[in-house]
């Protein structure tokens, strides 16, 4: 098992990496393909960029306010940070569906990928200039450390990538780093021999421990060690039952 802890530096790189691999292979994609289902249903590809556009902008909406202090709690780590309690009811997944459609609604193909390029763009710069030891407080009301929570953001970026591409029919832009930090949190290893054995891609592998694809048992015991604590990736209108926020 490997450590679930990240380093600052590895994680903005990935976050910046995982984002512009996302805009660069939307560029090449014809509009009237982002009219497609996706398997976080009811959403459009257009509404899941929506979305991940939301979510990935998070950090500088956060980095505006005061930092908050651990509280009697301690802070949330990025595992915790997903978890079934009331941020998947359905009335709070009911208004994050009808936010992204109402944004993707608003825009452009164009300009819903040039606004992607912009706001992950502004959020690398953000988190460049924070203190390393800087604390944020999510909307859910989690303390976290800012690298914990952008931990989070690769997650947003790197799973729906893997959605969108698949929406789209286009082979996934998945980068190695934001890859394996989704599944180093998701299952506390590298899974590298399980993925090797099975002659999975990263991106086959990342959809598996997400729960976004059905498992032999013998697979799904090698994706979810025994007594590691995992991140719940659910959602109330996941027609596959998982996603992200």
């Amino acid at each position: 098992m490997v450590q679930r802890i990240w380093r600052a530096d590895e994680v903005a790189a990935a976050y910046a990496a995982e984002s512009r691999a996302m805009v660069d292979a939307l560029r090449t994609v014809p509009a009237t393909h982002f009219d497609r289902p996706t398997r976080c249903a009811p959403w459009t590809v257009k509404e899941l960029l929506g979305h991940t556009v939301i979510a990935s902008f998070r950090t500088v909406e956060m980095l505006a306010c005061d930092g908050p202090t651990a509280g009697p709690g301690g802070l949330v780590d990025a595992i915790g940070y997903y978890v079934a309690d009331a941020r998947f009811r359905p009335d709070v997944d009911g208004a994050r569906v009808v936010d992204a459609q109402r944004w993707a609604a608003a825009r452009t193909v164009d300009g819903a990928v040039d606004e992607l390029a912009a706001r992950t763009a502004s959020a690398t710069a953000h988190v460049a200039a924070a203190p390393m030891d800087r604390l944020v407080v999510t909307r859910h009301g989690d303390p976290m450390t800012l690298t914990d929570f952008q931990a989070t953001r690769v997650v947003e970026l790197a799973v729906h990538g893997v959605d969108l591409a698949d929406g789209l029919g286009v082979n996934p832009w998945l980068t190695d780093a934001a890859a394996d930090l989704v599944v180093a949190l998701a299952a506390g290893t590298t899974l590298a021999p399980v993925r090797a054995a099975r002659g999975w891609d990263r991106a086959h592998l990342l959809r598996a421990v997400t729960g976004r694809v059905g498992l032999a048992p013998a697979d799904s015991s090698a994706v979810r060690p025994a007594g590691v604590r995992a991140p719940y990736f659910g959602g109330t209108h996941r027609s596959s039952t998982v996603g992200e926020e």
